[in-house]
Formats: structure tokens, C-alpha cells, sequence
């Protein structure tokens, strides 16, 4: 039981960490592919929305999780943004482009959602840890992606080869993965999946349940995903940081994210859920807002990276929650947080639209509007 505890939860983990290296890569490509396809920063906003935009299909990779097992759906998803990625390194046009991430939000979200629901059954006594855990891969990969993109820009001026590294490590995890889903199906020792029974919670109850959490995850993901595809733009632009420094302060966001998230997360379980996630958010809105106006390069990387340090375990706080609240439908639930999270669909769009209209410093206030929305809609969750 331990080995199979351990393979699946590290397949996971690693699982994971691919995803979010492939989906921080955009940061510091966006002023390359701007430049190259001759792009409105609007459009380029829209661009990094085609891949949240696939998170929107959340509900339907919870219900599969649901129905046919976490790992199932976890394998499909590797396989998903593997091709994905391969195709990304190659597109070329914007409208490939656009179609390409928005398939590659998809495979994530699949992922995500099989994952979530995973690491509550594999570890259900520890399960706030656990899901903070599985999140520090998350934030691990997000500390890598945007720094080796910088890198490999700045190297060889290509935005496209970072995609296609990715594409080639997704090969050999792919294998794991569905080797590992095979001896899952063989085992009778160990069931993961909890099918749907017909006195199980119905979607309407979910909805009415969770509403205050899908809240907060639409606001968290808005804050999230418009960070991820904003910041080193920002600085870049307006603070004028080369792509190497705006590229490691985005990394240095997602690493201080991961270490928020062990060290906080640890302690997540003996502490009220809801005030973890109320604390963090006031204080990230605080840290956040302080590094959009303040114009010294060093205590701009130290402020969002203690941003990223308070933020790190709001959002596996929020499934933990979920998990706890639908336990009969957890992947669902989990699908429907990340569907409802609209907001990271939505949210660098509308920092674009509003850096045209207005300018990018200004459009970047909005982030902090995000995060205190996280704790209002906490506020208003019953007990």
C-alpha cells in the first residue's frame, strides 16, 4: 500500500510540475511574440487567456475522474499538452497559436482535476498537507519555467525552444504515466476512484454549497494567471528590467509560492481553513500593490516574491475545503472550482484591454483588486 501510495503521489507530483513549467514558458515569451506576429497587447492578453480558457473544461475532466479513476484521466492529460507543446514549438501563425493553448488548457485542467481529488483519498488524515505538497510541484515548475525560458532566449533569441524542450521531457513521463495507470487498473488492494451513487450530492447542491469557493477560486486564478502572463512584460516595460531579471522575478514569485506552501501548508491542518485563506489574501493584496507603484528594481523582486510566499497555500486550501465539503464527488467539485475560475480565463484579456486604454501600470491594479476578492468571497462562506 505505502509503494503504491508513494508511485502514484510522485507521478503526480512530477506529472504536475510539467504542467506548470510548460504553462509559465508565456511570461517571457510575450514580448518576442508580440514582436514576431505583430500583435496589440490586447490580442497578446487574449492569448495567454486561450490557455485558461481551457480550464473551463474542468468540469468535465472532474466527472471523467469521477467515473472512470484519477490516473485515467491524469495520463490523458500528460499526453494532451505533450503533443500540444511539440505543435507549439512549430506554430506558424497566431491563429494556430490561439487554438494550440486553448487545447493545452484543456490537457491541464484534466490533469489538475484528477490530481486534486488523488492526493485527498491517497492521503485523507493529512489531506490540507498533502494538497499543499502536491502544489509546491506546481510552484516548482512555475519558479523553472519562466526563468529557463529567459534563459533560453536570451541564449539563442528563440521563444520557441523552450516549448520544444518541454515537449521532448514530456515523452518519457508520458510512459511512466501510463505504465503506472495499467498497474493501478491490476491492483484490488487499493480503489482510488469513488463513483457517483444515486444518493450521492447532486451538481445543484454543489453549486449551492461551494458557491463562496468557486469565488474565491475565480479570483484566485484571475490574480494567478495574470500575474504569470503579465509580470515580466510589466517589468520589462515599465520598469525596465531586462528579460533574464523579469524572467527570474516571475521564478522567484512561483519559488517563494512553493516554500509558502510547505512551510505554510504544514500547518494549514491545525489551523481554520477559511482564516489561512482570509490572512494570506489580505497580506498578498498588500505585498502586491506595494510592488506595482514602488519603482526600486530590488525591493520590487523582494516584494512579489514575499507575495507569492503568502499566496501559496490559498488554493489548495480552497480544494482541500471542497474535498472535505463533497467527499462522494470530490473530483467534480475540484472541476467545478477550476471551471467557475472563469476569472483566470478572462484576466489577462482584461489586463491587455486595459494596458491599451489605460497603461500597463495602471492595468496592473487589478491584481490586487483579484486578491482581496479572495477573502471577501471566504467572508461570506457559511459555517
Amino acid at each position: 500500500m505505502d509503494m503504491s501510495r508513494f508511485r502514484y503521489a510522485s507521478t503526480s507530483f512530477i506529472g504536475l510540475l510539467a504542467l506548470a513549467v510548460t504553462a509559465t514558458l508565456i511570461g517571457p515569451s510575450f514580448p518576442l511574440i508580440k514582436n514576431e506576429f505583430g500583435l496589440s497587447l490586447g490580442l497578446l492578453g487574449f492569448l495567454a487567456s486561450a490557455w485558461s480558457a481551457g480550464y473551463l473544461f474542468s468540469l468535465i475532466g472532474g466527472f471523467l475522474s469521477d467515473q472512470y479513476g484519477e490516473f485515467t484521466i491524469i495520463s490523458s492529460s500528460l499526453i494532451i499538452v505533450g503533443i500540444v507543446t511539440a505543435l507549439i514549438s512549430v506554430a506558424p501563425s497566431y491563429d494556430q497559436l490561439l487554438i494550440l493553448f486553448l487545447l493545452g488548457g484543456v490537457g491541464s485542467a484534466f490533469g489538475e482535476a484528477g490530481m486534486n481529488p488523488l492526493m485527498a483519498k491517497l492521503f485523507p488524515k493529512r489531506s490540507g498537507f498533502a494538497l499543499n505538497v502536491l502544489h509546491v510541484f506546481y510552484s516548482l515548475g512555475s519558479f523553472i519555467g519562466p526563468i529557463l525560458a529567459g534563459l533560453v532566449i536570451a541564449s539563442y533569441g528563440s521563444w520557441r525552444l523552450s516549448y520544444l524542450m518541454m515537449a521532448i521531457f514530456f515523452g518519457p513521463l508520458i510512459v511512466v504515466s501510463i505504465l503506472t495507470s495499467q498497474e493501478l487498473h491490476k491492483e484490488n488492494t487499493m480503489n482510488l476512484r469513488i463513483r457517483e451513487s444515486s444518493n450521492g450530492v447532486s451538481t445543484v447542491e454543489i453549486l449551492k454549497k461551494g458557491h463562496a469557493l468557486m469565488l474565491a477560486g475565480f479570483f484566485y486564478l484571475g490574480a494567478e494567471v495574470g500575474t504569470n502572463a503579465w509580470l515580466p512584460t510589466f517589468l520589462v516595460l515599465v520598469r525596465n528590467f531586462s528579460i533574464e531579471l523579469a524572467g527570474l522575478s516571475l521564478g522567484l514569485f512561483w519559488g517563494a509560492m512553493a516554500t509558502g506552501r510547505l512551510i505554510l501548508g504544514s500547518v494549514t491542518d491545525r489551523l481554520r481553513f477559511r482564516r489561512t485563506i482570509l490572512l494570506s489574501s489580505v497580506l498578498s493584496t498588500i505585498l502586491i500593490f506595494a510592488g506595482i507603484t514602488i519603482t526600486n528594481q530590488l525591493w520590487i523582486v523582494i516584494l512579489w516574491s514575499l507575495s507569492g510566499f503568502v499566496l501559496g497555500p490559498v488554493m489548495p486550501t480552497i480544494f482541500v475545503l471542497a474535498s472535505r465539503l463533497f467527499p462522494k464527488r470530490s473530483g467534480f467539485a475540484t472541476g467545478v472550482i477550476y471551471g467557475v475560475g472563469f476569472g483566470g480565463v478572462f484576466s489577462p484579456w482584461l489586463l491587455g484591454v486595459l494596458a491599451d486604454m489605460l497603461s500597463l501600470k495602471q492595468a496592473m491594479l487589478y491584481l490586487t483588486f483579484s486578491v482581496l476578492a479572495i477573502s471577501i468571497s471566504i467572508v461570506t462562506m457559511n459555517d
